[in-house]
């Protein structure tokens, strides 16, 4: 597969769903709790017990070639959970960006960029002939975020660190904002909303980072778990 021809994981805008900010902190917190729940499932499940002592997803792969084939599909099973609340927490994320973009005229394709700078002052190699933008595509519209290679990323420090990012979020909405009981404090509400944008790209971000692992490592079928995915969204009435 040539680098023009790299699959890349997508999410779409929701349409039929126009949250604020408030409702989607409690919401990307609720999916975290539910992809902590899935990763513990998954590491505390008796396919896991032989592995327990090793430490990242490369690893993991390696042991599961010793091991019999069955083991080694089992535990793609069982990581299919941990790649759909992923793609809940992203999605949530995703969709809020797309809220900012309609209602408050925030460029999602500036923030990107803007993110991919960061990503490539912390040396976080990507691939640069694809374009991490927004797509549309028929009534959909897209938002697609690069495949990190870095090094010893684990399940337990996905979770960690969406924790992490999800408390700087809650930084910029609360003490940034004025909210957290500083007096005379004036929020500047463009800064305020530019740097939650980045806040939600570094969470879907970290949840893209795993998507691909999986997907590489594992061999996760991502196509059959985002179309699962969309059809999820089509059923609560999200997008049509």
């Amino acid at each position: 597969m040539s680098n023009q021809d790299e699959k890349v994981i997508k999410l779409p805008r929701l349409g039929l769903l126009t949250p604020t900010m408030g409702p989607t902190l409690l919401k990307i917190m609720e999916e975290s709790g539910e992809l902590a729940r899935a990763v513990l499932t998954f590491l505390d499940g008796p396919i896991s017990d032989n592995i327990s002592n090793i430490s990242n997803i490369s690893e993991h792969a390696a042991a599961s070639r010793n091991d019999a084939s069955s083991n080694y599909h089992n535990k793609t099973r069982l990581l299919i959970p941990v790649a759909e609340e992923l793609l809940d927490v992203a999605q949530t994320c995703v969709t809020m960006i797309f809220v900012l973009e309609d209602t408050y005229g925030i460029d999602p394709g500036e923030m990107i960029g803007m993110h991919l700078d960061k990503l490539r002052k912390k040396g976080y190699p990507y691939n640069p002939n694809i374009r991490y933008y927004v797509q549309s595509n028929g009534q959909y519209k897209y938002l697609n975020l690069p495949r990190l290679d870095i090094p010893q990323v684990t399940l337990l420090k996905t979770v960690c660190k969406i924790q992490e990012e999800i408390g700087e979020l809650t930084q910029v909405l609360g003490k940034n904002s004025g909210k957290s009981g500083e007096r005379g404090m004036e929020p500047d509400i463009n800064k305020l909303l530019r740097d939650s944008t980045l806040e939600l790209l570094d969470i879907a971000q970290c949840c893209f980072t795993m998507l691909y692992i999986l997907e590489e490592k594992y061999n996760v079928d991502m196509d059959g778990i985002l179309l699962k995915h969309l059809e999820k969204l089509k059923a609560k009435g999200y997008c049509s």
